[in-house]
């Protein structure tokens, strides 16, 4: 068996030293892309209007993140129901059937930085002004629930009675009469 040399074990070092530079490096790039590019959902909710001019309650959700969403299911509850629908929801929680009522579906959205999308609006009017009043009250009992991915396929689940999102393997495929469609 032929003994290495000092300049050969020295080469083998060096080598060893290198690859683990850059595996290090590597690592450090893969966090670095998947920090630039991590979506944060949160919900907002309101009870007058962005200028501040109208009443009107409304339901968001916000990519408050660096990189896009990629939505893949959405559920609001109230009771500990899920609610698939505004009628659904206004009914249950405040006896209410107002004539205007803003809608749009949330599973399958996109956010970018920044965007968000409203997935319940209603204005105030004084036909429905006590229901109205309850619903101001209930939403703050309402829990959201979201799982969303980023660009690189890494997925969350969030809730709005939970601090913040944890990571997921993947987001289950949620039958449509559980999730949000407005």
């Amino acid at each position: 068996m032929k003994a290495f040399s000092n300049a050969e074990l020295f080469a083998v070092l060096v080598s060893m030293t290198s690859i683990s530079i850059s595996l290090i490096g590597n690592r450090t790039q893969e966090r670095l892309l998947a920090a630039s590019v991590w979506p944060y959902l949160s919900f907002n909710s309101g009870n007058t209007s962005d200028d501040g001019q109208r009443q009107v309650i409304s339901l968001a959700v916000a990519n408050s993140g660096n990189g896009p969403a990629r939505i893949r299911e959405f559920a609001l509850e109230y009771g500990h129901k899920n609610a698939a629908s505004a009628s659904r929801l206004l009914q249950d929680c405040c006896n209410l059937k107002p004539e205007i009522v803003l809608t749009s579906p949330v599973v399958g959205k996109v956010l970018r930085p920044g965007e968000q999308v409203t997935l319940l609006q209603v204005p105030f009017a004084a036909e429905i002004a006590d229901g109205w009043h309850r619903l101001d009250k209930a939403r703050f009992e309402f829990v959201l629930s979201a799982c969303y991915c980023s660009t690189l396929n890494e997925c969350w689940t969030v809730r709005s009675d939970r601090n913040d999102p944890e990571p997921t393997a993947a987001c289950r495929d949620m039958p449509r009469e559980e999730q949000w469609h407005g």
